[in-house]
């Protein structure tokens, strides 16, 4: 729980922010600028698919190593891993070299926007090639379970870093300005994080000895099972926006990209909320305590159900409403504001059958037993990939074609094959999922759907204060029926004791 207040504090004020700044930026740099902004982002964004999933790999073996007490073992860990992303960082500086160069022949870029489009990859890639070999910090510290580190460093990188793009931004600097906000503040944050680090391992020293080639081997096999997932997940996000670069062009990246904004910040939330489950899973296996593991499976998803049911329903339902108070004055056309709204909802309710799923994979994960689900989230990807191509370049569908390419496969994946694999692979009774985490979750959520229908139907929110007024009203009302109705009492019980140990913290 105290991970994951620090984990949720973190990425929702990332994703906040990130989500306020869309409008900001589509104000000052318009759809063709910004679209290149999220295009060459959402490019960069597949720089961890060199990392092959070690980061992973390190997060499982930290605690494991500690809860042995092998200090051994944990400095092998520190000394290979930077080796390994040390040759990363080099391998990324010549890929950012190529696309310097191919990015106008690549991508449906205006002519006069390839210049700027070419620095732009220039900057970024040599700021991602800077911070990669730092970047095991983050791995470090999660394995250590001290995201309380993490969170406080990146509030405030994200803190200075806003203030800056704000204040330039407004007089008149662009996307090359972005990037290098950007670009410094990784490289300063990973620098941070992985100094915090070696103070928590003072003992643990890098050399050349320690490198392991055979520990290599076996946290590569472990952390490719990860990469199909994350790779997977990264692709199902991201991959979208990248093909619309190709066939169509950098307006309709923009327009896209705020449509699936929303869908986004729920992703984030989600991700927060459960990030702490695969070291605490990790530690609790290697002590072979799976009666634990198995609170942990049930009572995560439950709790992420109770936040995605409410979640997916008010993008679903109030869609158009929010798209108009918060893009509508860039978007005037009402034809791609119906189309935004449709992406939004087919989106909204693909990605929430994946997002069920995620806590699943993380307790998978912190057992090392993850490969048959990373494996169905990368043919999930690759069928949205090539639903994506066929929907923009044979059959025309614009980009609700897309969302809908994205759709069928996370259906078919996240809301089929995956749960029953996961439910095999723990020796859990689909009814005993369907008693336990579906239907307390449901029920708990009844009361904050009825208030997101009765509202949009009754008195449509046209300003931000009314959309705020739904979120919270269906929130505090979703929180009371859960604790009184989703959560039994020996829940009800612990969150009391966790919520008392916090108000005593002197910290």
């Amino acid at each position: 729980m105290h991970n994951t207040f620090y984990n949720v504090a973190m990425l929702m004020a990332n994703a906040i922010l990130a989500f306020v700044l869309i409008r900001f930026f589509l104000g000052r740099l318009g759809e063709a600028k910004y679209g290149v902004w999220v295009l060459i982002g959402s490019v960069f964004r597949y720089r961890i698919v060199l990392g092959m999933g070690l980061n992973s790999a390190i997060n499982r073996r930290i605690p494991m190593y500690l809860a042995k007490g092998d200090e051994q073992g944990v400095q092998s860990v520190v000394s290979t891993a930077l080796l390994f992303f040390s040759l990363v960082a080099l391998v990324l500086v010549l890929l950012t070299l190529l696309l310097y160069f191919k990015i106008g022949d690549w991508f449906a870029i205006e002519a006069e926007l390839v210049p700027a489009a070419r620095w732009l990859v220039l900057i970024v890639g040599l700021s991602f090639a800077a911070s990669t070999p730092v970047q095991l910090a983050t791995a470090l510290l999660s394995g250590l379970q001290r995201f309380d580190v993490i969170s406080i460093v990146t509030l405030i990188t994200l803190t200075i870093r806003t203030a800056l793009l704000v204040v330039l931004m407004l007089r008149g600097y662009g996307l090359l300005t972005l990037g290098y906000i950007y670009g410094i503040s990784e490289v300063v944050a990973r620098a941070v994080q992985y100094f915090y680090a070696r103070r928590l391992l003072p003992t643990i020293s890098v050399a050349w000895k320690s490198v392991n080639r055979t520990l290599l081997k076996e946290m590569l096999c472990y952390g490719m099972n990860t990469f199909l997932y994350a790779t997977g997940t990264l692709i199902v996000y991201r991959a979208s926006e990248t093909i619309i670069g190709i066939f169509l062009g950098t307006a309709e990246v923009a327009q896209f990209s705020v449509a699936a904004a929303g869908v986004l910040l729920l992703s984030q939330f989600v991700q927060a909320f459960t990030a702490a489950i695969k070291p605490a899973v990790s530690d609790l296996d290697a002590r072979d305590d799976q009666v634990r593991v198995r609170q942990i499976a049930f009572l995560t998803q439950k709790y992420s159900l109770l936040l995605l049911i409410p979640a997916v329903t008010f993008l679903a339902v109030m869609g158009r409403d929010f798209l108009t108070v918060w893009v509508g004055k860039e978007f005037t056309d009402p034809g791609v504001l119906a189309s935004l709204t449709a992406v939004l909802t087919i989106l909204a309710a693909g990605h929430g059958l994946m997002l069920a799923q995620h806590s699943n994979f993380l307790v998978l994960a912190g057992r090392g037993e993850h490969k048959v689900f990373g494996v169905l989230t990368a043919v999930e990807a690759l069928l949205c990939i090539v639903g994506a191509v066929l929907s923009v370049k044979v059959a025309g569908w614009g980009l609700t074609g897309v969302a809908w390419c994205n759709f069928a496969p996370m259906a078919l994946v996240a809301g089929v094959v995956l749960p029953a694999y996961f439910n095999r692979r723990m020796k859990i009774r689909t009814w005993d999922t369907l008693r336990q985490v579906w239907w307390p979750a449901l029920l708990g959520s009844v009361p904050g759907l009825a208030i997101i229908i009765l509202w949009k139907y009754l008195a449509p929110p046209d300003s931000w204060l009314k959309l705020f007024g739904v979120v919270a009203a269906t929130g505090i009302v979703t929180c009371v029926c859960a604790w009184f109705i989703s959560l039994q009492s020996a829940e009800r019980r612990m969150f009391l004791h966790v919520a008392g140990r916090r108000s005593a913290d002197p910290v």
